[in-house]
Protein backbone atom coordinates (compact mmCIF):
# COMPACT_ATOMS: atom_id res chain seq x y z
CA UNK A 1 0.00 0.00 0.00
CA UNK A 2 1.76 3.21 -0.94
CA UNK A 3 0.18 6.00 1.49
CA UNK A 4 2.20 9.16 2.89
CA UNK A 5 -0.15 8.92 6.18
CA UNK A 6 1.29 6.08 8.35
CA UNK A 7 -1.92 6.72 9.89
CA UNK A 8 -3.59 5.13 7.18
CA UNK A 9 -1.04 1.82 6.80
CA UNK A 10 -2.17 1.20 10.66
CA UNK A 11 -5.95 1.49 10.09
CA UNK A 12 -5.73 -0.75 6.96
CA UNK A 13 -3.33 -3.22 8.40
CA UNK A 14 -5.59 -3.93 11.37
CA UNK A 15 -9.07 -3.99 9.53
CA UNK A 16 -7.32 -6.29 6.41
CA UNK A 17 -6.58 -8.71 8.69
CA UNK A 18 -9.60 -9.24 10.28
CA UNK A 19 -10.82 -10.26 6.38
CA UNK A 20 -7.44 -11.88 5.51
CA UNK A 21 -5.29 -13.63 8.17
CA UNK A 22 -2.47 -14.87 6.43
CA UNK A 23 -2.44 -11.49 3.57
CA UNK A 24 1.27 -10.41 3.03
CA UNK A 25 1.16 -6.40 3.45
CA UNK A 26 3.87 -4.16 2.67
CA UNK A 27 3.23 -0.49 3.58
CA UNK A 28 5.30 2.58 1.78
CA UNK A 29 5.47 6.38 2.20
CA UNK A 30 7.30 7.25 -0.98
CA UNK A 31 6.52 5.83 -4.39
CA UNK A 32 10.26 5.36 -5.43
CA UNK A 33 10.69 3.31 -2.86
CA UNK A 34 7.63 1.30 -3.58
CA UNK A 35 9.13 0.67 -6.97
CA UNK A 36 12.65 -0.08 -6.03
CA UNK A 37 11.01 -2.59 -3.64
CA UNK A 38 8.95 -4.43 -6.68
CA UNK A 39 12.34 -4.79 -8.49
CA UNK A 40 13.03 -8.66 -9.05
CA UNK A 41 9.37 -9.06 -6.94
CA UNK A 42 6.18 -10.01 -8.54
CA UNK A 43 3.38 -7.83 -6.54
CA UNK A 44 -0.28 -9.23 -7.43
CA UNK A 45 -1.67 -6.34 -5.69
CA UNK A 46 -1.04 -2.21 -4.99
CA UNK A 47 -3.07 -0.17 -3.26
CA UNK A 48 -2.10 3.71 -4.12
CA UNK A 49 -3.33 7.19 -2.77
CA UNK A 50 -3.52 10.02 -5.09
CA UNK A 51 -2.72 12.59 -2.63
CA UNK A 52 0.85 12.41 -2.19
CA UNK A 53 3.54 14.48 -1.06
CA UNK A 54 6.16 13.30 -3.43
CA UNK A 55 4.94 12.96 -6.24
CA UNK A 56 1.75 13.04 -8.47
CA UNK A 57 -0.61 10.15 -7.81
CA UNK A 58 -1.03 9.91 -11.48
CA UNK A 59 2.65 10.41 -11.79
CA UNK A 60 3.15 7.08 -9.77
CA UNK A 61 0.70 5.19 -11.73
CA UNK A 62 2.42 5.65 -15.07
CA UNK A 63 5.96 4.83 -13.89
CA UNK A 64 4.11 1.27 -12.00
CA UNK A 65 2.94 0.25 -15.18
CA UNK A 66 6.41 1.45 -17.23
CA UNK A 67 8.13 -0.51 -14.57
CA UNK A 68 6.08 -3.42 -15.84
CA UNK A 69 3.95 -4.30 -13.18
CA UNK A 70 1.40 -6.34 -14.23
CA UNK A 71 -1.04 -6.79 -11.19
CA UNK A 72 -4.15 -4.89 -9.55
CA UNK A 73 -3.99 -1.62 -9.03
CA UNK A 74 -7.08 0.14 -7.07
CA UNK A 75 -7.02 3.68 -5.48
CA UNK A 76 -7.76 4.17 -1.78
CA UNK A 77 -7.78 8.35 -1.33
CA UNK A 78 -9.70 11.49 0.13
CA UNK A 79 -9.50 13.24 -3.19
CA UNK A 80 -12.57 15.57 -4.02
CA UNK A 81 -12.11 15.95 -7.28
CA UNK A 82 -14.56 14.63 -9.49
CA UNK A 83 -12.27 14.54 -12.14
CA UNK A 84 -9.60 12.15 -10.70
CA UNK A 85 -13.33 9.64 -10.32
CA UNK A 86 -13.57 10.15 -14.27
CA UNK A 87 -10.01 9.23 -15.04
CA UNK A 88 -9.86 6.38 -12.85
CA UNK A 89 -12.94 5.17 -14.11
CA UNK A 90 -11.16 5.86 -17.72
CA UNK A 91 -8.32 3.79 -17.15
CA UNK A 92 -8.49 0.13 -17.51
CA UNK A 93 -5.04 -0.19 -15.66
CA UNK A 94 -7.17 0.53 -12.72
CA UNK A 95 -9.62 -1.81 -11.12
CA UNK A 96 -11.41 0.16 -9.00
CA UNK A 97 -11.33 3.43 -7.21
CA UNK A 98 -12.61 4.10 -3.06
CA UNK A 99 -13.06 7.23 -0.92
CA UNK A 100 -11.17 7.17 2.45
CA UNK A 101 -12.33 5.99 4.93
CA UNK A 102 -12.76 2.18 3.41
CA UNK A 103 -16.28 0.19 4.31
CA UNK A 104 -15.77 -2.63 5.42
CA UNK A 105 -17.10 -3.57 2.10
CA UNK A 106 -14.43 -1.74 0.29
CA UNK A 107 -12.00 -3.91 1.54
CA UNK A 108 -13.76 -7.41 0.63
CA UNK A 109 -13.86 -6.23 -2.40
CA UNK A 110 -10.48 -4.97 -2.69
CA UNK A 111 -9.06 -8.38 -0.45
CA UNK A 112 -11.10 -10.68 -2.61
CA UNK A 113 -10.44 -8.83 -6.38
Amino acid sequence: MLDDDQIQHILFRKRAVKFAEDIDLHFFEEPKKLLEFMKGQEIETVISDLNLESMSGWIFIEDLFKSGFAGKLFIMTASIFPADRIKAKKDQRIQGFYEKPLTDSDLIQILTA
